[in-house]
């Protein structure tokens, strides 16, 4: 058994000790540069401030009807600008059962909108960022945009933008507006980062399916490969009768002592990056029935004011609405406007939309939120609903203060249902579902998130310790690479054998 594991530690060592150190090295870069994303802060703080006429608009599924779009789902309808004009961006389908694309649609008339020509998509991207446009080109796909979370803009106009920080934007055609932007120092650390951690070159990411099966299968013999090598070091260390390091060799010394100190932390972190792929349905899990959202919103009332007049009383307030959109629940109408206040931070109002007496609240009300997710599934047991005010092991956000509030808002409705262990997080500022979570869901909290990015609620709230033991963590994992791939080559190329000198005859003289 010895024999067999020493064997398969060594050679699958061969293979994959030059992935272990770029997996390592690149996982260090791409915990402190994120893959670009335009996140809804920045496209929001970009937004002009919308100005609508008294009786405008027609609501989003009115608009789509007009359109002749199959009506879309509420959260995907965004009331915005476009130069002057308001605009639903609405993510539908031009054919019953068709692929869901994002349109423009004129927010008076109902009349959809061609996509953006070149020129058009140029002053949508010099507008959103206040300056002037360098170079276009249209790309239906690049190192930055491949993720299938932008396939219902594509293609996209990338635009690169004057300034020293080498600022490049994609506009969507269809949603006209910006949807990802990138700058020359993000671009350069994701490909020392996410590119080569994730195995992520377009020419493979283009094919989804292919890339999860790539990765997958890289990532099963990097765990075999990191557990033999635990198996054996402890092994050799104390299963030996003398109870020390065997090896006097400098390389392989103290590749035995950086795999004591520094497997188990490899081990874990390899088999986390295999389980966050969900590799054979292993986190697959319950989910809410298609009917549970239906029921969340309750039956569709009719509009008793629409979008302007909501902004006009945001606008009362002291704040300039940003963007629009139409929130259902519990039978009641809300539209939900986010906004600018005057010190530039943002926020959001929420304006009763059905015949109730107009208000502007920060928040739906208790009752209301409560009622909503008590409706949400009559099959089951009465749910258990509480107000969360912190966070929990479940619902929870990297990093500290207004951007991680932004990504996870507090406080929420948590609603459980003990029976199948589904848990629903509804946020009351959004009026919108936030999370949803099954019994496999603390799985995959600690075993992939906990173990692979140390995201335990005692680190994350004290972010420089987690940051020194990532960093030193890391740097462990550094040194037991570099002495795998020393390793690796000496059994690929190995050393010729020294001569041994041949010993002298001892020359007798002749006897005459």
């Amino acid at each position: 058994m010895k024999k067999a594991l020493i064997w398969l530690h060594r050679w699958l060592g061969v293979v994959l000790a030059l992935f272990f150190l770029m997996w390592f090295a690149s996982g260090v870069v791409l915990y402190f540069v994120p893959f670009p994303g335009l996140t809804q802060t920045e496209r929001l703080q970009a937004a002009a401030p919308l100005a609508l006429p008294a009786g405008c608009c027609l609501s989003a599924a009115a608009a789509a009807q007009q359109a002749g779009l199959t009506a879309p789902r509420l959260e995907q309808a965004r009331l915005g600008l476009l130069g002057v004009a308001p605009v639903w961006r609405l993510s539908a389908s031009a054919t019953e059962g068709g692929a869901q694309r994002w349109h423009a649609v004129d927010a008076a008339s109902g009349q959809r909108l061609a996509p953006l020509d070149t020129a058009q998509a140029l002053q949508v991207a010099q507008a959103f960022s206040g300056r002037r446009a360098l170079a276009s080109e249209w790309v239906e796909r690049d190192q930055w945009t491949v993720p299938q979370g932008l396939d219902a803009h594509r293609p996209l106009l990338k635009v690169r933008l004057e300034g020293e920080d080498g600022l490049e934007l994609y506009v969507s055609p269809g949603a006209a507006e910006v949807v990802r932007d990138t700058r020359r120092a993000e671009r350069f650390w994701n490909w020392l980062g996410a590119v080569p951690h994730w195995i992520y070159p377009t020419v493979l990411r283009q094919f989804p399916k292919a890339w999860h099966q790539v990765v997958v299968w890289l990532s099963i013999p990097a765990v075999l490969l990191v557990a033999s090598g635990l198996v054996l070091g402890v092994w050799q260390l104390f299963l030996n009768p003398r109870r020390r390091i065997p090896y006097r060799q400098f390389w392989w010394r103290w590749h035995h002592i950086a795999g004591l100190v520094a497997g188990l932390f490899a081990f874990t972190w390899m088999l986390s990056g295999l389980l966050s792929m969900g590799p054979f349905g292993v986190f697959d899990g319950a989910r809410l029935e298609p009917q549970a959202r239906v029921l969340w919103a309750g039956a569709a009332p009719a509009l008793a004011r629409g979008p302007a007049e909501a902004a006009a009383r945001v606008q009362a307030d002291g704040l300039a609405p940003l963007e629009i959109d139409l929130q259902q629940v519990a039978g009641q109408a809300w539209w939900r406007v986010q906004a600018r206040a005057s010190d530039g931070a943002l926020a959001q109002r929420l304006v009763r939309a059905d015949g109730v007496q107009a208000q502007v609240l920060a928040a739906l009300p208790d009752a209301t939120l409560q009622a909503a997710l008590a409706a949400m599934r009559p099959q089951r047991a009465a749910p258990q609903i509480e107000r969360l005010a912190q966070y929990d092991d479940a619902y929870y956000a990297r990093g500290q203060g207004a951007e991680a509030l932004a990504r996870r808002p507090l406080p929420v409705w948590r609603a459980h249902w003990p029976e199948d262990g589904i848990t629903v997080y509804a946020d009351p500022a959004s009026a919108r579902i936030v999370l949803q979570t099954d019994r496999r869901t603390p799985y995959k909290r600690w075993l992939y998130h906990g173990l692979h990015s140390l995201d335990f609620a005692p680190l994350l709230a004290r972010p420089l310790l987690r940051d020194a033991l990532v960093l030193g963590l890391s740097l462990l994992g550094l040194g037991l690479c570099a002495t795998s791939c020393v390793l690796a080559w000496r059994v690929l190329a190995p050393a010729p054998r020294r001569r041994q000198p041949l010993a002298r005859a001892t020359m007798r003289p002749q006897q005459g």
